[in-house]
């Protein structure tokens, strides 16, 4: 790393979240698959999830009109009698990652029966459950919060899964609308499995502890502490408009651990005119290019908050913990894209310099805005192709009047070309109900009643305004993160959020977060990023000779931070190296006469007095 700022080792240190790293091993193909790998482990994050499949048994509208609930695998149709269900059969090994409802028909005590491999293992209402009243399945892992109530507890199966209930008809409003979600992983075949049983084992006790460990520490980084990384910091400065301030810049192969920036008392506008940037690997794309305040969820009436991987309740300002491995090279910095200065008051970024494996993904953030036009159906959040795994996001929607039927838009995943997961509803998505406890709102199992905001550590609402509050709009930011019930793709994957009564002038901001596989580390010597070493290259270093702070893209891959001999010596070590190669294409010029013609290369940009690129 050559730090912008000064350098310091972390301490190892002792605590709670120290402890619980490196517990388990991220494979699937481990000796017995627990189902708390996920959500006990942070730094299998990154780590691809090749074999696995993500699904979601809702009971959304089949036909697509906004009867999103009384639906079910068989009887199929919109049921309005009172008769025994079946939500979804699956065929294992797999896993139940998330069970949700909204909290008022929760609380109706729908039946919630489940058949691991032949045997009826859980049978209960949902009251029970989702009130955190059923055995071990009781806080953090589940919870209420903003109108919902959501389990992330586990329920894993090796052969077979069947989830039963009640449709009901009778009472009040709540007891004959059936909402409900459940996240599921299909995982690879012959993956060996502990099955639920109704207890714990050992390992999954000890990995249970470990995912509550990170939640009771939130805020801290749920990867635990370093004995080897370092830290770049930045003090207090000004950014001048249209300039950038690097934060720091590593080579070889490493993770950045935690990225943190200080900007108190900043305005919305300085929040959203500074650009977090970060580049990984040579690629002449940036892998982030977002504004500080949708990156981190800061400024615009957002509440402080505090969630595993972001917030702007940190001791060091607006945090971020997801783990972000390289190959050859990492730069972090912050750009301003306003028309006028803006100061930070400090910025740093832990990374750690170490091997990093094959199945290490890289990190992709991608912030979207757009207001809809007359007849649009749907918002995208992310569209993007290749192989990789989504994790969440943060969106704000915001529509003139008073009607917040704008929430009634469902979340939509379609995963490689198929629609995957299909919701029931906008807060739905975030974990919230009733239009975040303003409809039908509850008080039992400690809920707030017409918030206008609540956070957790995997979702909430940071702000809501609507009529309640005196405004004449409504407007909801929240987010959620997919830790245990991420989606992974191996073609691509498109977020939608639909544009509910299809109406204009809604606007939607969004901020998609995603690790991206099957990206190599860029040959050595391949400056241009065509996947060969060859005369482009070597022009680009000659155009580049003898300058200092420059990047992979300008030539520099010694890693001293100066385009020079050590550069042209690497160059001319791999010269005509491709990758996938061309059979019609005609082998490049011996590297024998490399060395040569780079030197001439060289002194004939001197002798032209060739001005350096800006």
């Amino acid at each position: 790393m050559r730090p912008e700022g000064k350098v310091m080792r972390i301490g190892v240190g002792a605590g709670l979240v120290a402890a619980m790293v490196a517990m388990w091993p991220v494979s699937l193909t481990a000796q017995s698959f627990t189902g708390y790998e996920a959500l006990s482990d942070w730094q299998s994050l990154c780590v691809a999830k090749t074999g696995v499949t993500a699904g979601l048994a809702s009971s959304y509208d089949r036909t697509g009109d906004n009867d999103d609930f009384n639906w079910y695998q068989s009887p199929t149709g919109l049921q309005t009698q009172t008769l025994p269900t079946v939500v979804t059969t699956l065929t294992g090994p797999g896993v139940v990652t998330r069970f949700w409802m909204p909290h008022a028909t929760a609380d109706v005590g729908f039946t919630v029966k489940m058949t691991v491999d032949g045997q009826v293992r859980i049978d209960t209402d949902s009251d029970t459950l989702l009130g955190g009243n059923y055995g071990y399945m009781q806080t953090p892992l589940t919870s209420t919060l903003v109108g919902g109530q959501v389990c992330y507890e586990p329920i894993v199966f090796q052969n077979s899964l069947t989830i039963e209930t009640n449709n009901s008809a009778e009472g009040w409003w709540a007891g004959q609308h059936h909402y409900y979600q459940y996240d599921y992983h299909l995982l690879p075949p012959g993956t060996n499995v502990t099955a639920y049983t109704g207890a714990l084992t050992e390992g999954q006790a000890t990995a249970r502890a470990a995912a509550v460990a990170m939640i009771d520490n939130v805020g801290q980084n749920p990867a635990g502490a370093s004995g080897s990384s370092l830290v770049s910091q930045t003090g207090a400065t000004e950014i001048a408009a249209g300039s950038s301030l690097r934060l720091a810049r590593s080579f070889g192969s490493g993770e950045i651990r935690r990225l943190n920036v200080k900007m108190d008392g900043a305005s919305d506008a300085s929040l959203d005119g500074l650009r977090l940037r970060v580049r990984f690997d040579g690629q002449s794309d940036f892998a982030i290019d977002v504004p500080v305040s949708q990156f981190f969820g800061a400024g615009h009436q957002r509440a402080p908050y505090k969630s595993l991987p972001l917030g702007t309740d940190g001791n060091d300002g607006f945090y971020c913990y997801w783990p972000m491995p390289y190959r050859q090279e990492a730069v972090v910095e912050l750009y301003n894209a306003s028309g006028s200065a803006i100061s930070i008051d400090s910025g740093a970024v832990e990374y750690e310099p170490k091997p990093v494996g094959d199945d290490a993904c890289l990190f992709n953030a991608v912030h979207k805005e757009q207001t809809t036009t007359a007849g649009q159906t749907h918002y995208s959040l992310l569209n993007v192709s290749g192989s990789g795994h989504y994790v969440g996001n943060m969106m704000y929607v915001r529509k003139e009047g008073t009607y917040m039927g704008i929430l009634e838009s469902d979340d939509i995943v379609t995963v490689d070309g198929t629609t995957t997961l299909y919701g029931t509803g906008l807060e739905d998505a975030y974990n919230g109900g009733y239009y975040y406890n303003h409809i039908l709102a509850q008080s039992d199992d400690n809920d707030m009643p017409y918030p206008d905001h609540g956070t957790g550590p995997y979702s909430g609402l940071l702000h809501m305004d609507n009529g309640r509050f005196g405004d004449s709009f409504v407007r909801t930011d929240q987010y959620r993160w997919l830790i245990g019930d991420y989606i992974p793709f191996t073609q691509g994957i498109e977020v939608q959020s639909e544009n509910f009564l299809n109406d204009p002038n809604v606007l939607f901001g969004s901020t998609a977060f995603y690790y991206r596989s099957g990206l190599s580390a860029p040959l050595k010597g391949d400056a241009t990023g065509d996947d060969r070493v060859d005369l482009l290259d070597l022009g680009v270093l000659a155009a580049h000779w003898n300058r200092s702070g420059q990047t992979w893209v300008d030539c520099e891959f010694s890693g001293d931070g100066t385009v020079g001999l050590l550069d042209l010596g690497i160059l001319s070590a791999n010269w005509g190296q491709q990758r996938d190669p061309d059979p019609t294409v005609p082998e490049p010029a011996s590297a024998t006469f490399l060395l040569p013609a780079g030197c001439w290369l060289v002194s004939l940009r001197r002798a032209r007095q060739i001005a350096p690129m800006p």
